[in-house]
């Protein structure tokens, strides 16, 4: 139900998705997703699950995870409300960032 846990965390991590608290992510521009409350596709973190519980939301198109992202720098919705810091967006709106390599 809730998925597995990284060792050595208090994480929950889906199976699915590889999302969960922790996770580096990027919201999808309004090129990748017209719906996308975020223009300009702004990157950050997830600092919790997002509503009052781990259970899915009904949403349009169907039910989603929600999570509460807090971004690297404040940014303006689509609707020009902000600066916002932190926001609850749909798990459809959020893409885990490309894992960084260390060339030592």
């Amino acid at each position: 139900m809730f998925g597995r846990r990284l060792r050595g965390t208090d994480s929950p991590i889906t199976r699915e998705t590889g999302f969960g608290i922790g996770a580096q992510v990027y919201v999808v521009d309004s090129l990748e997703d017209p719906t996308s409350p975020f223009p300009d596709g702004p990157t950050g973190f997830v600092v919790r699950a997002g509503g009052s519980a781990w259970q899915g939301v009904s949403v349009i198109g169907g039910s989603a995870r929600v999570w509460m992202v807090e971004f690297d720098t404040p940014q303006y919705t689509v609707d020009l409300e902000g600066p916002l810091q932190r926001v609850q967006l749909p798990e459809r709106y959020l893409r885990l960032a490309p894992p960084v390599v260390d060339d030592f």
